[in-house]
């Protein structure tokens, strides 16, 4: 009982320490945006613009329909107007203002110099707003190499890019400045106050006092806790409120945000009314968080030294990064100064690409060394459609490919010949197996079981035996359970289970689509690769513009392609995409970021050839493609819009309501926002000021719902099957980790889980869901709604007979 109390004191003190440092990397982060001028981005701010956003758009349409009516007549700075002509909307233009003149709130700034700023930022958007016109993919692709926005509109970039704008001067900045200025001292936030400085009086821009005071008032951002995995089991879940984290009082269930003041009452009643359907998933996941994990202190020192030691091919990116190279001298020939910018383009995009992943790294690797050798415990939480997620962020199985390798279950069962060879199995996939065979997985296993002992024996000492896996550390791991299994005949190390292409085979389930299905290995016996045919399709695509374009020009383009080798990676992302509403602008730039890494430095001048028309070109025939090969996910999304729209239209609106097979109630009540939500190219979408207050009185919204309706559908669907498995999991005592469409248990229990996944995908589709459905939802709302879009050509007993739905 001693033992318990300590482990009990520790873990309070750790989610103490996690959320103390929290609130602490909060402030200094507030602290820095202030140092930088970006008043706008803090809590202060936030709230300062949602109150005055809507005042001052309508200040600037007033007189800006006054120069409209008559633009002869005089008005005070009136000459400014015409410098505004670019902006897309008053709303956006009062953003852009507003968020200038409150980034200066407590700068003290004189008025000549607040009036320049606010007419740069003015000038900034304009260029902005040109570019994302005529050059919108480099746009998109500088912006997530982390370019500056301000870097972005500068005219040197602009140039480059070939974009040319207007030239402002500093007149035409103060001009706009000042007739923006006018406009917003309307406000109350800010006044201007004369101050002596020698013999001169000039005009300063100060806070009001009303607004200093709600500055003062205003409570600092909360920090989000960085919560590590418990030392102590976590607290059960016997309702909706009270488990997980010891003396949290948190929600099982993470509601949308603008849902979060209604917590207790409206957003969380409907799953109140689901009795005891909920209290099976309830079950599921407090079987979750009873299973113990064992912290492998042996692999946690293998990744230290790893990164400590920068050894290549274990890590995404190297813990020192690269340093640009020196400047040249005065006069270097034209070779020297090619291969330096490219050096300084290879130093530039390791620095601030991999700037995020090196700081997860370390944190992980630090808050695994902390409980080196410990048996820890994962609490869990639920998101409104179900889906399960870990509270803990750091050592949690549900991370990257290290820290799941650092966690193994506590408990070591023994392993017969069948869990031998499912490890076997297990390590072939990790290796880059995973499309091939049973048989060839297991052969590959035996022929290779010397080196797994080996590597397992003295990993550092043999890294060419597993660095080149696809899973090294996984892999790694699963060398080690070989190891122990012959050493002592148990282990605890996990085999993994995937969905193979989930989303899409979700909805060939659902629809009943034999073809799609069949390439989703929902039926049959031998595995097959949707990705694969989409990129042999798309190939075939590359050469018939090849054989039939008339152009060299056109030619080249397939060419490019074809040379730089399409593989299923290539479409993976875009594929995958599409069941949860993908859009071509996404898969664009996804093949951007492939196409410029393939081609390495390129001069901005260079980029839009060499990289954007490129991009294009393929995007345009993958989204072709995927439209073909996938044609039950446009079927499907047409249908959800339309049930949608017709059940959140106006005067008697409802919410799209249905359950789930595992009974959980989605509810779909997106609604109209009282504040206008305008996202600036200058300052990016201010996801902090534009949260819409949508309060339970206002009217629902089938457009604000339709943009995830998709999304939310699919993932209503793989949730369910992910609470059925682990409910049945508990049933049966398997201890199971799971990772959305991912399961993880020992190998004694491999067999019998694989079994039991495909049994489950088979009976939980043999229901028509989507008639059910249907009359669900015209029963809750009142209205008769489009027959669902069925496929029938796949017989419901045939899912599942695939021992490659799941591998």
């Amino acid at each position: 009982m001693q033992v318990t109390h300590d482990l009990r004191d520790r873990q309070i003190a750790s989610q103490l320490k996690a959320e103390r440092r929290g609130h602490e990397a909060a402030l200094t982060q507030a602290r820095r945006l202030k140092e930088l001028g970006r008043e706008s981005a803090l809590n202060y701010g936030s709230a300062l613009f949602k109150r005055t956003a809507g005042v001052l758009e309508a200040e600037l349409e007033a007189t800006l329909c006054r120069f409209a009516d008559d633009p002869t007549k005089a008005g005070v700075h009136w000459a400014a107007i015409p410098y505004l002509d670019s902006f897309d909307s008053v709303a956006q233009l009062a953003a852009v203002a507003l968020t200038a003149s409150i980034d200066q709130l407590t700068r003290k700034q004189r008025v000549a110099t607040f009036c320049q700023h606010l007419g740069w930022a003015v000038e900034a958007e304009t260029r902005l707003i040109r570019l994302r016109d005529t050059r919108p993919i480099e746009m998109r692709r500088l912006i997530r190499e982390r370019m500056s926005r301000k870097t972005l509109a500068s005219p040197k970039v602009m140039a480059l890019l070939h974009c040319p704008v207007p030239k402002w001067d500093d007149r035409s900045r103060l001009a706009v400045g000042q007739f923006l200025l006018d406009h917003v001292l309307r406000l109350g936030l800010l006044r201007m106050v004369k101050h002596r400085i020698g013999k001169t009086c000039p005009n300063f821009i100060l806070p009001t006092e009303e607004c200093m005071a709600f500055v003062i008032a205003c409570p600092p951002t909360r920090g989000r806790p960085g919560h590590t995995a418990m030392l102590c089991p976590p607290v059960p879940w016997e309702g909706l409120f009270g488990g997980g984290l010891l003396g949290s009082d948190d929600c099982l269930i993470k509601v949308p945000v603008p849902d979060m003041d209604e917590l207790r009452t409206t957003a969380t009643e409907h799953y109140r009314q689901a009795g005891a359907q909920m209290a099976r998933i309830i079950a599921g996941v407090n079987h979750l968080q009873s299973v113990p994990l064992a912290v492998s202190a042996q692999l946690i020192e293998l990744q230290r030294i790893s990164w400590d030691g920068g050894i290549n091919g274990l890590w995404p990116c190297a813990k020192v990064p690269m340093q640009m190279p020196d400047r040249l001298g005065s006069d270097p020939n034209e070779e020297d100064l090619k291969a330096r910018n490219a050096m300084a383009w290879k130093a530039h995009r390791d620095q601030e690409i991999h700037r995020p992943k090196r700081i997860r790294i370390e944190r992980s690797i630090q808050h695994l060394e902390a409980l080196a050798g410990e048996t820890v415990y994962q609490a869990w939480n639920a998101d409104h459609r179900g889906r399960l997620y870990t509270l803990n962020r750091y050592v949690s199985h549900q991370g990257s490919d290290a820290e799941k390798a650092a966690l193994s279950f506590a408990t070591k069962l023994p392993v017969n010949s069948e869990g031998c060879d499912w490890l076997l199995k297990a390590a072939a996939g990790h290796w880059g197996l995973s499309r091939s065979s049973w048989e060839d997985r297991l052969q590959w296993g035996r022929d290779h079981l010397p080196e797994m002992l080996a590597a397992a024996e003295d990993p550092l000492s043999r890294l060419e035996l597993w660095r080149g896996a696809k899973d090294p550390w996984q892999y790694l791991q699963t060398c080690i359970g070989m190891k122990e299994v012959r050493e002592t005949g148990a282990t605890g190390v996990p085999i993994r289970l995937d969905q193979t292409s989930s989303g899409p085979g979700i909805l060939a389930a659902l629809m009943r689509d034999k073809e799609v299905g069949r390439l989703c290995n929902l039926w049959g016996s031998t595995p097959k690769d949707l990705y694969g045919v989409v990129a042999g399709k798309l190939i075939d695509r590359l050469k018939h513009d090849q054989e039939f374009w008339e152009t060299p020009a056109q030619r080249g383009l397939s060419q490019l392609w074809l040379d730089y080798g399409i593989t299923r990676s290539t479409v993976k992302g875009a594929v995958l995409a599409a069941p949860y509403g993908g859009k071509h602008m996404s898969l664009t730039d996804g093949l951007v970021d492939l196409m410029a890494e393939h081609v390495g430095p390129c001069p901005l001048e260079e980029f839009a050839y060499r990289v954007a028309v490129p991009a294009r070109y393929l995007a345009k025939h993958l989204w072709s493609e995927i439209k073909e090969q996938l044609e039950l996910t446009n079927t499907l999304q047409r249908w959800l819009r339309a049930c949608t729209k017709k059940v959140m239209s106006q005067p008697d609106a409802r919410p799209l309501e249905w359950t789930t097979p595992m009974g959980w109630p989605m509810r779909i009540a997106d609604r109209e926002s009282k504040t206008t939500q305008v996202n600036t190219l200058l300052f990016g979408k201010k996801v902090s000021m534009n949260i819409a207050d949508q309060p339970a009185d206002a009217p629902l919204s089938y457009r604000g719902a339709n943009k995830s309706i998709a999304a939310n559908f699919t993932h209503s669907l793989d949730a369910a099957f992910l609470q059925a498995i682990v409910y049945r999991a508990g049933e049966h005592g398997i201890p199971i980790l799971t990772n959305h469409d991912c399961f993880s248990v020992h190998p004694s229990h491999a067999g019998t889980t694989h079994q039991m996944l495909l049994d489950e995908m088979r009976r939980m589709y043999s229901v028509n869901w989507l008639d059910a459905w249907h009359q669900e939802m015209q029963d809750k709302s009142g209205k008769k709604l489009p027959e669902p879009p069925m496929v029938n050509t796949l017989c419901p007993g045939e899912i599942g007979n695939n021992p490659y739905l799941f591998s």
